[in-house]
């Protein structure tokens, strides 16, 4: 039985078009059939591979060979690769958008990409960004569940408010339907709180990570250790290459949350200095 035959939500979309089917966009198509959100959720990515795997993981009712194939009769088109793809799919595919698809994306970062989105499609680019993931990346890795009970960040350039706009609040409506929480903010506010609460901790992570493997009795010590290394490190585990995009893409931000960190830090270890 198809997954819309077991609908418990009402269909939002007709077609709906993932352009990226790692992680994040094969947990999204799993979640869209499993809750029969959508008639037709169409696939495309630029590694056959995630396509094979995105369709063994039910993610998909049909996949195609290039992208603007997969935004052909979308009303919704979701962009889920890297930031700084996100905005180079944009600028090559807008002219294949139909006109009354809804556009939003999954990216870390939302300065640039929201910039860019509302430059060239106006008032139906609509920014987001769910607060999900995990240490594993990959098709393989995705879980229909991934985003339930997540925020989820819905982001313009300008302040506004979901009742006075149409297009926030119909992917504000997706958003509830996937089990997830909702958060309008402006790009600015985003990026600064996102530096804070996410790129800092996996910065963090990766740092303390590097500082234990420089030890030479690094092996010695993962044994020795308990439950707070396991918190701390957990996110180490992270595509690297990924986050190192992040990080650049949200530089500035980043840089002032770890500025504020280091001078909590230099607080710290001058009173255990000082007894």
């Amino acid at each position: 039985m198809r997954a819309s035959e077991e609908r418990v939500c009402p269909v939002l979309f007709s077609q709906v078009a993932i352009l990226g089917m790692g992680l994040m966009g094969t947990s999204l198509g799993m979640a869209l059939r499993q809750q029969g959100l959508a008639q037709t959720v169409v696939g495309y990515d630029v590694q056959p591979s995630h396509l094979h795997m995105a369709s063994k993981q039910g993610a998909l009712d049909k996949v195609v060979g290039t992208p603007v194939e997969a935004l052909a009769d979308a009303d919704l088109v979701v962009f889920a690769v890297p930031p700084y793809a996100i905005i180079e799919q944009l600028t090559c595919l807008a002219p294949y958008i139909p006109a009354r698809a809804l556009v939003t994306d999954l990216g870390s970062v939302k300065g640039a990409i929201v910039q860019r989105g509302e430059e060239l499609l106006g008032a139906r680019f609509v920014g987001g960004h769910p607060m999900a993931g995990g240490t594993q990346s990959g098709p393989q890795a995705a879980q229909p569940d991934l985003f339930r009970e997540a925020a989820w960040a819905i982001v313009r350039s300008k302040p506004f408010t979901l009742k006075n706009d149409p297009w926030a609040l119909r992917l504000a409506a997706f958003v509830e339907a996937l089990g997830a929480h909702p958060l309008p903010m402006e790009a600015a506010q985003h990026d600064h709180l996102a530096a804070l609460v996410s790129h800092l901790p996996h910065l963090l992570s990766f740092a303390f990570m590097k500082t234990v493997e420089a030890e030479p009795e690094r092996e010695l010590a993962k044994q020795l250790a308990g439950g707070s290394f396991r918190d701390l490190t957990r996110i180490a585990a992270a595509d690297n290459a990924l986050w190192r995009e992040i990080f650049l893409q949200n530089r500035e931000e980043l840089l002032q949350a770890l500025a504020a960190f280091e001078s909590q830090l230099a607080l710290l270890r001058k009173e255990i200095e000082q007894n």
